[in-house]
């Protein structure tokens, strides 16, 4: 089906499929390229379909998934004060695990295998640790945009290996131009380089996106993770990365099983929390960091649903499939664990009664985490719509940087 070189695979003719509308979230963060009013009679057709999914969740009937996030690898070169991921491959009871990593053929073998469940995919989030520590990081963009040439894709990095990744970026832009990019980018100066553990590791971040913009990366998008040491920064970087032709965005440090850290001496108190929706509040035409302003000073609770496990999934370095990335790093046989793709079909795993179980175990979560945030936004646009007509106070601005970018295939 597809045909070996020296640098991996080499183009084919893509898989014939039918033509459908793509909604893509330019790498879970909004942005719009033409005037969007144009576009309202879509607009309503989604809203219309969301309260379909609505109706189906309500009835745990599952969708075929429109969304997953990959976490590639756990190996990560970093040393991230609010995550601790790049350590699991530290401690001696886990260097093993590093052999149980799915391989480039488990991943190949996954994606043709559900082809046609997959028929409603969308977008493709490829993350870590650190993706690019990959060797063959290219050869899985590739092989997913060759099967699924329609769906958004794209790369999350720390960005501080600005050769390696300028190389591989190279190779995956021969092929598949509009490939997308997120750089970490948590502090102008020396204040990147404390939070991520690295010197010069904004110069480093900075280097990484110049490259890829010289290369012709249509979208790159930096995202800003705040913690106790760097919030007081929010406009200083939103104003660097956005000159370099950026989108910002910045969220809460998060702490989860995922990120390897149940517990944080950079976790923001009530002070913190409150200097920083002062700090959101230019952003208001943002609806997830709006609606995070809102949340943080106790005046919006957001009825937006979550689709974890019904309409997005992720999978983890070993091929377990989990709902969302705060469920606990799980096990074969763990209750946050739905199952594994090197033994079942995705359509087995989805549709049996331990993922209904966990589905409906965490049906009322209302965490804010972008990552789920943003594709149940896309997903279910009702609460975008509510936001937009009740709180935003910059609707002029939020209608030219409107989350929709739609394609006509």
């Amino acid at each position: 089906m597809m045909k070996k070189c020296l640098m991996g695979w080499t183009p084919i003719k893509p898989i014939d499929v039918p033509k459908i509308y793509h909604y893509s979230n330019s790498m879970l963060t909004f942005k719009a390229y033409q005037a969007p009013l144009k576009h309202l009679p879509l607009i309503a057709k989604k809203v219309i379909y969301s309260y379909k999914y609505r109706i189906k969740k309500k009835f745990h009937l599952v969708e075929k998934p429109h969304y997953i996030n990959f976490i590639t690898t756990n190996k990560c070169n970093s040393r991230c004060v609010m995550c601790d991921i790049w350590k699991i491959y530290k401690i001696d009871d886990n260097k093993p695990k590093i052999k149980d990593e799915l391989t480039f053929s488990n991943i190949e073998h996954f994606f043709i295998q559900n082809y046609d469940f997959l028929s409603h995919l969308k977008n493709v989030g490829l993350t870590g640790g650190e993706a690019f520590l990959r060797p063959d990081i290219a050869d899985i963009v590739l092989l997913i945009h060759r099967l699924y040439p329609r769906i958004g894709l794209g790369i999350q990095t720390h960005g501080l290996m600005p050769e390696l990744i300028r190389d591989r970026i190279t190779y995956i832009l021969k092929y598949f131009p509009n490939f997308g990019l997120a750089v970490s980018m948590d502090g102008v100066g020396d204040m990147h380089a404390k939070i991520r553990g690295i010197s010069n590791a904004c110069e480093k971040a900075t280097r990484t996106i110049r490259y890829a913009k010289e290369l012709g990366v249509k979208s790159i998008t930096c995202g800003m993770t705040l913690t106790k040491e760097n919030y007081h920064q929010i406009p200083e970087v939103k104003e660097y990365v956005e000159s370099m032709g950026c989108e910002f965005s910045c969220f809460l440090a998060e702490t989860s099983d995922y990120f390897y850290n149940s517990t944080s001496q950079y976790a923001l108190n009530a002070q913190d929390l409150q200097k920083i929706s002062q700090l959101l509040e230019p952003m208001d035409y943002h609806y997830f960091m709006s609606n995070l302003r809102l949340r943080i000073m106790g005046k919006r609770r957001s009825s937006l649903p979550c689709y974890a496990g019904y309409m997005q999934i992720v999978i983890d370095p070993y091929g377990n499939i989990k709902p969302c990335i705060l469920r606990p790093q799980g096990t074969e046989g763990d209750e946050d664990v739905m199952g594994n793709i090197k033994q079942q079909s995705l359509y087995e795993i989805l549709y049996n009664h331990k993922s209904n179980a966990l589905r409906r175990k965490i049906e009322k979560c209302r965490c804010w985490c972008q990552c789920e945030v943003s594709t149940s936004a896309i997903i279910d646009p009702v609460d975008t719509v509510k936001w937009f007509a009740r709180h935003s106070s910059q609707k002029k601005e939020f209608l030219k940087i409107l989350g929709v970018k739609v394609h006509k295939i």
